[in-house]
């Protein structure tokens, strides 16, 4: 499995979480988010394939909230062919794995779930907003917690909220958490996080 530098703790757990950084991150950076939940779940951090300025992120921008359409095709297909051989490798599937994406890996998360939906069920997007005009999709039966900073100079909260409305559109189940401050993670948000996962 090549195609991510990550890191697996195996804790003997039933579920698996993989955790998916912002831009500038790395594998390790959303590892002290979920640590109060570790011995409930093996983690999987990734580290995003693509650098901007020597900055790992998961798919290339052309601009300030321009995606690169064909960066992000690739790079999802990249990571559904991980997820297919992770859970065929560790006899698991895709019910039993959690995301948890930071800003541009909430958006990686959300692209990926838009284009090979079989492999992601449960998920927390912090701080995402939609990559792409999303198709019409089946989202029965899988779980999201939505969160974001209702001063997020980067990703308005009006983005976020579309994110929301578009996943219970499709038939998810959705809870949503908002905090008065901006692009950064805060205690509280953690919190919510981390019920949500429990």
């Amino acid at each position: 499995m090549s195609e991510f530098i990550h890191t697996h703790q195996d804790n003997n757990a039933p579920h698996t979480l993989f955790l998916l950084h912002g831009t500038g991150g790395d594998e390790h950076d959303l590892i002290p988010l979920v640590e109060p939940v570790r011995e409930r779940y093996n983690i999987v951090g990734l580290r995003g394939n693509v650098s901007e300025g020597g900055m790992p992120r998961f798919f290339a921008r052309l601009a300030m909230g321009v995606f690169d359409m064909a960066s992000i095709e690739a790079e999802t297909g990249k990571l559904a062919a991980f997820l297919a051989r992770w859970y065929a490798e560790h006899n698991t599937d895709a019910k039993s794995a959690t995301f948890v994406g930071y800003s541009n890996g909430a958006n990686m998360i959300l692209a990926t779930l838009f284009r090979h939906p079989s492999v992601i069920t449960n998920a927390a997007l912090l701080h995402s907003m939609l990559p792409f005009d999303p198709p019409q999709l089946n989202l029965m039966s899988k779980r999201f917690l939505v969160t974001y900073g209702e001063r997020d100079p980067l990703i308005p909260a009006a983005e976020a909220l579309n994110v929301a409305a578009v996943l219970r559109a499709g038939g998810a189940d959705v809870d949503s958490f908002a905090h008065p401050g901006g692009h950064e993670l805060t205690h509280t948000e953690q919190a919510a996080l981390l019920e949500f996962l429990v």
